[in-house]
């Protein structure tokens, strides 16, 4: 069964898995550890939870973009990255959408800005982002929702989740949204950037995630039935609300932080 994956992601699973396997691993505080490993874990605990033993072949790359396409047409089985319901109901005709893994209002973003301009922006969201410039993704559908509704001093919208971290970094854009990290201090760090977590403050993004598996693939029925029952069985047990907390997408450490709150029609 061949399914695309990210290169980077597939790589980070090995490393948070180490010696476990898919049906042992328990845990996921690891420093490689984010959402999108979490998830290629989680879909293959769910199938084979769910009664179906899926035999994968991973195709490493950079499909991202390409991945709804081929499984709106049948040319690839399920997404191991989950998306928002606001963009999964755009494909319902030639998708089944699983039980929400995030759930609606269970999500925090933090206001990401270059380390040396934190002093300076933070006292301007006492009255929400207005007088703050962000720049987000194109394909963000639910970001771009609520920085539009949450109306910042300048939208810009871009493809390249490091284009954006460089232009906030060196100060053409005050800030961006980001996940938080498992630990603190909340920052990114890469070639040529750096941005840090405005302390005290998160956005909320008013949407759940879903995984999608297309309706034209022969195998898309019976793995999407063996999905929800694994789903299930691990949302009862607690799994999947640890597995994000663990990994830092569901962050305790910013349960008491100021929340900005779009309101959305």
């Amino acid at each position: 069964m061949p399914i695309s994956i990210e290169t980077d992601i597939y790589n980070y699973a090995q490393q948070v898995l180490g010696e476990e396997s898919i049906e042992s691993i328990e845990h996921f505080k690891h420093p490689s550890c984010r959402r999108d490993v979490v998830e290629f874990i989680l879909v293959q605990k769910a199938i084979k939870l769910g009664g179906l033993n899926l035999e994968y072949d991973f195709v490493l790359g950079d499909y991202d973009a390409r991945n709804i396409r081929l499984i709106q047409h049948g040319l690839l089985l399920i997404s191991f990255d989950s998306i928002w319901l606001n963009e999964a109901s755009q494909y319902a005709n030639d998708v089944f959408i699983s039980e929400p893994v995030i759930r609606d209002g269970e999500f925090y973003a933090g206001i990401y800005v270059a380390p040396n301009k934190v002093t300076e922006l933070t006292p301007k969201l006492k009255n929400g982002i207005s007088d703050l410039s962000f720049v987000t993704s194109e394909a963000w559908h639910t970001d771009i929702k609520t920085l539009t509704a949450l109306k910042p001093k300048n939208l810009i919208i871009e493809a390249d989740w490091l284009v954006m971290a460089k232009m906030v970094s060196i100060g053409w854009v005050d800030a961006m949204l980001a996940p938080f990290k498992p630990a603190l201090p909340f920052e990114y760090t890469g070639n040529n950037y750096k941005i840090r977590a405005i302390d005290g403050v998160k956005v909320a993004l008013q949407d759940s995630r879903h995984f999608v598996i297309s309706k034209k693939h022969p195998l898309g029925n019976k793995t999407f039935k063996a999905l929800q029952k694994g789903l299930k069985q691990l949302r009862q047990s607690g799994y999947i609300e640890r597995a994000y907390k663990e990994c830092g997408f569901l962050n305790p450490l910013v349960e008491d932080w100021q929340e900005i709150k779009a309101k959305l029609d």
